[in-house]
C-alpha cells in the first residue's frame, strides 16, 4: 500500500495523520505549520480510511477558515480559555506552595500596569517583545485564523490585553483572599449536580485520595520528599476523619474539627513516646508539649486543599471546603520571615572561616565547598549536595554547574531547577576547579563522595546539619530565620539590587519565570549573560 502524503507511521509501527496548515496572510511565503494526530491504529487499511476521512474534514475547515477569519466572539472564547487554564494552573501551585512571595505579586501589579497603558495608549504589552509577536505565537500554538494586518488580527491584540490584565489582577485576588476566612457554610440545593444519590456508590476519603496520589505520580508532580509529606498529611486526614467515610459527606463542621486538631497537634508525634501510640481524640487534651508552627500548619491545609480541589473537578465533593483555610501569619512572624537573607558582615564572616578555618571547625571538603557554593549560586542544598563531578563543566571559556536529575537518586523541586549556572569567578579563585581535578584521577563520580543518600532528605542531611547547628551557631550567626536555605534569598536579594532583571535572577536561581513571553516563548538565558550578572555579586 502506497501512503498519501497526510498518512505517516512512527518508529513504533503506529500510523499518524499530518495536515498542512497554511498560516493566513502567509500566503507564497513558504511559513506553515501542521496539525498531527496519531490514528491509533498499527493497521495500515484502517489508518488509510480514518485519514481520507480526516483530508476531506480538513480541506472542508481550511476553506472555511480562509473565507471568514475569526468572530469577535471566536476571539474572545480563545483568550479566555487560555488564560482560565493558566489561572487554574497559578492557583494549583498555590494551593502546593503556599501565597505568592514578593517578587511575584510586584510582577503582576506590575503587569496590571503595563496592561493598563497598552489598552490607553495601544502600545505593546511586554517591553521586550510586540504584541503582533504574541498574537502570532497564539494563532500557532492554537491554531487560529488570524492574519497579521486583518482586522481581526487587531481586534485580538486588543482583547490579549484587556485578558491580560484580568488574569494578572485575579491571581493576585485569589492570593489575597487568604488573608481571610469565611466560615457560613454553603448550603448545596438537593437538585446540585454534585448531589449523591441516596443509594448511589460511596466514595470513601480513602479511595478518592488514593485516586489523587496515583494521579500525581502519574504527572510527576511531586519529588520524592514532597510526596512523602503528602502521604503523611494524608494519613492524618483519614486518622481525624476517619478512611471510610464518603468525601462528599465531609462537612464544614468536620474541616474545622481537622483545623482545631492541627492547632494543638504535637510537633514529632511519632518521636516521642507520650505521644506516639496516643489516639487522635488523646492528642487534643494533651497540654505542654510544642505544637506545629504556622508554617507546618499551612503545609498539611495546603495539602487537603489540593486534595478537595482535584475532588471537586472530578465531581466527588460539590466545593473544595478547605479554600482560604491557612493561617495567616503576625506581623511579628511575617516580618522575620522577610529577615533571612545573610548581611554582609555575616557573609564575611563566614567566608574567612570557611577560607582560613581559624575556630577548626572544617574537617571535610564538603563543609567548605557546600557552603561556598550556596553563597556563589543560590543553588538548593539538595542540589549541591548531588552534584557529580561530570555536571561540573565546561563551554568555551565558561566553567558552569549543570543542575540536572539525571543518574541514579538524583531529583530537582521543579523543572525550573533543570538549569546551568556559570561557575563564580570568586570560586575560581578560591581553588574550585583544584578540587574537582584532584578527584578525577581518584576514580571518584561524585563531588562530595562522603555523602550517602536518603530517600526523605536525599544526599543533604550531613551538610545541613553540619552548617546549620554547628558552623552558624559556632560563628554566633544562627537564628531560626538563618540557615543554609538563606544562601538563595541572599543571591536573589543582592542580584535584585543591582537592578538585575527579575526573570533572570529566577533563570539563576531555578525558580519557574513569570508570563506568556518567558514561559513559552522564551528559550533561556545565555552563560555569557548569568556568568555577568553574577559578577555583581
Amino acid at each position: 500500500m502506497r501512503n498519501p502524503t497526510y498518512l505517516e507511521i512512527s518508529r513504533h509501527r503506529v500510523f499518524y495523520f499530518r495536515w498542512p496548515l497554511i498560516r493566513p496572510g502567509a500566503a507564497g511565503s513558504g511559513m506553515q505549520t501542521s496539525l498531527k494526530i496519531s490514528l491509533g491504529t498499527r493497521a495500515g487499511s484502517e489508518a488509510l480510511s480514518l485519514a481520507r476521512h480526516l483530508s476531506y474534514v480538513g480541506q472542508a475547515l481550511m476553506k472555511q477558515w480562509s473565507a471568514s477569519g475569526m468572530r469577535y466572539d471566536e476571539i474572545r472564547a480563545a483568550l479566555k480559555k487560555h488564560f482560565q487554564d493558566a489561572l487554574a494552573r497559578r492557583k494549583s501551585e498555590m494551593a502546593a506552595e503556599g501565597r505568592l512571595s514578593v517578587m511575584h505579586v510586584g510582577a503582576l501589579q506590575n503587569g496590571v500596569g503595563f496592561a493598563e497603558e497598552a489598552i490607553a495608549t495601544g502600545s505593546d504589552i511586554l517591553p521586550h517583545i510586540s504584541d503582533d509577536s504574541l498574537a502570532i505565537g497564539f494563532a500557532e500554538k492554537y491554531g487560529l485564523p488570524l492574519a497579521p494586518g486583518s482586522r481581526a488580527f487587531e481586534t485580538f491584540k486588543v482583547e490579549m490585553r484587556k485578558a491580560y490584565r484580568d488574569y494578572c489582577a485575579k491571581v493576585m485576588a485569589h492570593d489575597q483572599s487568604f488573608e481571610s476566612f469565611e466560615f457560613d457554610e454553603t448550603v448545596i440545593p438537593l437538585s446540585s449536580t454534585f448531589a449523591k444519590p441516596a443509594s448511589g456508590p460511596v466514595n470513601t476519603l480513602t479511595d478518592v485520595a488514593a485516586k489523587f496520589v496515583a494521579e500525581q505520580k502519574k504527572a510527576e508532580s511531586w519529588v520524592t520528599r514532597t510526596e512523602q509529606q503528602k502521604l503523611q498529611h494524608l494519613e492524618l486526614l483519614k486518622e481525624i476523619l476517619g478512611t471510610e467515610i464518603d468525601i462528599a459527606d465531609v462537612t464544614s463542621s468536620d474541616v474545622q474539627r481537622v483545623k482545631e486538631t492541627l492547632l494543638n497537634y504535637p510537633r514529632n508525634r511519632n518521636k516521642i513516646e507520650a505521644t506516639r501510640k496516643r489516639s487522635i481524640e488523646e492528642l487534643s487534651k494533651l497540654r505542654g508539649y510544642t505544637t506545629l508552627s504556622v508554617r507546618t500548619i499551612n503545609t498539611y491545609l495546603q495539602t487537603y486543599f489540593g486534595l478537595f480541589a482535584w475532588a471537586r473537578k472530578n465531581r466527588f465533593v460539590a466545593e473544595n471546603l478547605f479554600d482560604g483555610l491557612g493561617l495567616k501569619k503576625s506581623k511579628k512572624q511575617a516580618e522575620a520571615a522577610q529577615r533571612d537573607a545573610f548581611s554582609q558582615d555575616q557573609i564575611e564572616l563566614m567566608t574567612a572561616e570557611l577560607l582560613e578555618n581559624k575556630r577548626g571547625l572544617i574537617n571535610k571538603e564538603y563543609q567548605k565547598w557546600g557552603p561556598l557554593i550556596g553563597l556563589y549560586t543560590g543553588a538548593r542544598l539538595n542540589e549541591i549536595c548531588q552534584l557529580e563531578l561530570a555536571d561540573i563543566k565546561q563551554d568555551a571559556a565558561i566553567w558552569y554547574f549543570d543542575f540536572n536529575d539525571e543518574g541514579d537518586q538524583k531529583r530537582l523541586k521543579t523543572t525550573a531547577s533543570r538549569r546551568m549556572v556559570p561557575v563564580h569567578d570568586q570560586l575560581i579563585a578560591m581553588g574550585f576547579l583544584e578540587y574537582v581535578d584532584a578527584l578525577r584521577p581518584r576514580g571518584q563520580k561524585r563531588l562530595f563522595p562522603d555523602f550517602s543518600f536518603s530517600a526523605k532528605e536525599g544526599y543533604g542531611r550531613p551538610l545541613s546539619r553540619w552548617f546549620n547547628e554547628r558552623f552558624l551557631v559556632a560563628l554566633d550567626i544562627k537564628t531560626d530565620d538563618l540557615v543554609f536555605h538563606s544562601f538563595r534569598h541572599t543571591m536573589v536579594t543582592r542580584l535584585l539590587q543591582a537592578g538585575e532583571q527579575e526573570n533572570l535572577v529566577k533563570a539563576i536561581v531555578g525558580h519557574t519565570r513569570q508570563g506568556v513571553t518567558q514561559q513559552h516563548y522564551f528559550k533561556g538565558y545565555t552563560l555569557a549573560q548569568m556568568q555577568e550578572a553574577l559578577r555583581k555579586f
